[in-house]
Formats: structure tokens, sequence, C-alpha cells
């Protein structure tokens, strides 16, 4: 796509403008999306026209995070070892997911199967985990789980495209659905909306 340079008072008599008020944070999307009239509402795949150059951080349409739904059995040949019948964390072969606590069930400390406490964010089916489970002797091994099936969730920041060196009086290139941080510069009065 071309980038094509224009005034304020040129876009401002060629289309609707809709001025952002408020201040990015680095919420999730989630919470963006209900909030009318905060930088980081959810503009439905509009396109953004920047007053001045600086960096930009969005959350492009279609994309999507999902909760963890099911997690498979434990992988027979790697149960873990030292565990107990605790809530234990996570770790994920994706690094976009987060959050996800799961219930342990063990026995002679090798898990035998795993309930989800906290769904988290971000994971896909064949995502791998590894049950993180704090103060275990040295030596114990950890646990790995496949996730089987995912939610359909919103996105969060994490997830953002940021655009370095936007180029002064410039449309950003893609449609975007959230704005989740500016960079140095670059304020919320700079970014107009053009649905």
């Amino acid at each position: 796509m071309g980038l094509f340079r224009t005034s304020d008072t040129i876009i401002g008599r060629t289309m609707p403008l809709i001025g952002l008020v408020g201040a990015p944070n680095v919420l999730p999307a989630w919470v963006f999306q209900n909030q009318t009239g905060v930088l980081g509402t959810n503009l439905n795949g509009s396109v953004l026209y920047v007053g001045v150059s600086g960096a930009i951080s969005v959350i492009l349409p279609g994309t999507n995070l999902a909760s963890v739904n099911s997690i498979s059995d434990v992988f027979p040949v790697n149960g873990g070892t030292l565990y107990t019948n605790i809530t234990a964390a996570t770790t994920c072969s994706n690094n976009m997911a987060q959050g996800l606590t799961v219930a342990i069930t063990q026995t002679g400390g090798v898990i035998q199967s795993l309930a989800i406490v906290a769904a988290g964010s971000g994971y896909n089916p064949g995502d791998i985990i590894t049950v993180i489970e704090a103060g275990r002797a040295a030596g114990a091994v950890d646990a790995k789980a496949v996730i089987t099936a995912v939610n359909d969730g919103v996105p969060i920041a994490a997830q953002a495209i940021t655009f370095e060196s936007v180029q002064a009086g410039s449309f950003l290139p893609v449609a975007v659905d959230f704005i989740t941080a500016l960079g140095v510069g670059v304020n919320e009065a700079d970014i107009i909306i053009c649905k």
C-alpha cells in the first residue's frame, strides 16, 4: 500500500474524523472494548491518520486470543516428579500464552491429571504446557501436557504490532481494531480515526 501524505486541512475536508481522547495503557484489549472515547476503544477496522512522527502500537482486525478449554492427560513418559496436590502455574511453548493455572492430582509426586483453575489467554490447540510448582525439591522433573481445545476470545496488548518511525502526516498502512500504546512524542491528540 502506498504512502500518501496530506495535511490536516485536506483530510478534514475529505472524510469524517473522530479525534481520540484519553491516554493509552497496557490493559488487555478486552478492557478497551467497552470504554467509549478512550484511546484503545474498539475501532472496528478503522484507518488511522498520524499527525506527528513516532511509534504507534495497534492490534489488527481478526487478531484473536483464546483461553484454555481442555488439557490432555499428562504425557505418559513425563508426569514429572515431586509434585503435591496443590494449584500450580504453567509456562507454555507459545510465548503469547499466559495465565493458565491448574489443580494437580498426583500419586507419589507424579501428576496423574490436571484440572483448569484459571483459563488464561493466548493458547492454541497443540500448545505444550509445563507445570511449575514452587518449592519442589532440587532435581524435580517438570510435567508436561498438551492443550486440546480453547475458547474464542479477544486479543491482549501483547499481540499488538508496533509501527516504528511513522512519518508525520501519513496514514497507518493497515486498518486497526485497537491502539495499545503510543511512542515518545506521539500523543492521543495526534491520532485521528478515519471511519
